[in-house]
């Protein structure tokens, strides 16, 4: 269904607030295309409403066929929002570095995915607003390969291609192992809401979410306005707690019970003061507004939507896990040490590394203190492990040997 099929209402721009121009006030035959206009949208409202003020009788499980056994109709990819200290956790355990040891600078990345953060800290997943939300991570120790460290003494380069969030270019004289990290990020504490036939109704604060409906994997929630940017995520279960695959959603929004009796009450005058445009009782768009206001109740001042929401999952849904964020997220500044990525740390216990000289954009290799073992003098390096290294001068490119006591590449044998 169309998103947001709520209207706003002509007449409170038109015809209340005499908000139109001079030049259409004489327009007689566009007072009436605009009357006509309102009058068709008022309807659909009140109609829709009839609908989705009643409530629906809850089914919990479908009675079409549904295949338990087809673990397509599955997922284990549901949202699970995590505590701050669960996040930090992740952090340390999968998020990992990929270095690139110069001179003087190194260039370092984190695995990181805006949109992933953000789901897994319950701050939702519009891109728009990942900026304001981002975990932002400030590198302050360096550890290095022979087993000292460092103050990273990082600042960000404006004028460089450089992501606070996952990219940094640091000053480092020795290959890096790990880097500890201060990461600030906003989070919201999300709380989880089950849904089904037994308690189709929950309270969150003063404000209710109701189930509506559930049949055949569409499932039907109403709740209001107020709670829409809270409400995080949606997610449907079979009866044996195996999460069913959400193939979207749809919402819209409708007026309060109230305002929709106001609706039903002025509609007539609406369509009587299109008849006395007819008979030209009415000749002019400054008759009709005087007529409208002389005629027209008060709209109710507070016009408080409900908001209605369908899910649509592969399976019928047993129940629901509804969560809802917090209004307002918390502000967290923590410590965390994130490794380098574990191919490159098996290279790096031979004790040799692939180097960049900034200035020349060639590459050498150096030791674990930094010292050059074989000079930038090549376009390309990579490790093969086992001290050996693909080695490219020019556009061709050789598998050679290291030879660190001689500081030379050893062709390898065919």
């Amino acid at each position: 269904m169309i998103k947001n099929i709520y209207f706003l209402l002509f007449a409170s721009c038109f015809f209340l607030n005499f908000g139109c121009s001079e030049g259409k006030k004489n327009d007689i035959d566009q007072t009436k295309a605009n009357l006509e206009e309102y009058i068709a949208k008022s309807e659909n409202m009140i109609d829709l409403a009839a609908t989705e003020f009643s409530v629906k009788p809850v089914q919990v499980l479908s009675n079409k066929p549904f295949d338990e056994k087809d673990a397509y109709n599955f997922t284990d990819q549901q949202t699970k929002y995590l505590s701050i200290d669960e996040f930090l956790t992740k952090v340390n355990k999968d998020f990992f570095l990929i270095t690139e040891f110069g001179k003087p600078k190194t260039s370092v990345s984190i695995s990181l995915n805006i949109l992933d953060v953000n789901e897994l800290l319950g701050l939702g997943d519009n891109a728009e607003k990942a900026s304001y939300f981002l975990p932002q991570f400030k590198p302050s120790v360096l550890h290095f390969w022979d087993g000292t460290s460092a103050a990273a003494d990082y600042k960000v380069n404006k004028n460089a291609e450089e992501l606070e969030y996952n990219h940094f270019v640091l000053d480092a004289a020795k290959p890096i192992r790990s880097i500890d990290f201060d990461v600030e990020f906003k989070h919201h504490i999300s709380t989880a809401y089950r849904l089904d036939s037994a308690k189709p109704k929950i309270k969150v604060g003063d404000e209710y979410i109701e189930m509506k409906s559930n049949a055949d994997g569409e499932i039907k929630l109403s709740y209001p306005k107020s709670l829409a940017e809270r409400l995080s995520e949606v997610q449907g279960f079979y009866k044996d707690g195996r999460a069913l695959k959400k193939s979207g959603s749809s919402s819209y929004s409708i007026s309060s019970a109230a305002t929709v009796e106001w609706l039903k009450k002025t509609l007539p005058i609406y369509e009587q003061t299109i008849k006395l445009i007819d008979d030209q009782t009415l000749k002019t768009a400054q008759e009709v507004e005087a007529h409208l206001k002389s005629k027209l109740t008060a709209k109710p001042v507070q016009d408080v939507q409900m908001e209605f929401a369908k899910y649509y999952f592969s399976g019928p849904v047993n129940h629901l896990m509804v969560y809802i964020k917090e209004d307002k997220p918390q502000t967290v500044t923590k410590k965390v040490n994130v490794k380098l990525l574990k191919e490159i740390d098996v290279i790096g216990k031979e004790g040799y590394y692939v180097a960049f000289n900034g200035a020349k954009q060639l590459k050498g290799i150096v030791d674990v203190q930094g010292n050059w073992i074989i000079n930038p003098i090549y376009d390309e390096i990579r490790a093969m492990g086992e001290e050996k290294f693909d080695v490219r001068e020019g556009r061709i490119g050789t598998p050679r040997k290291l030879d660190a006591k001689n500081k030379k590449f050893i062709d390898l044998l065919p």
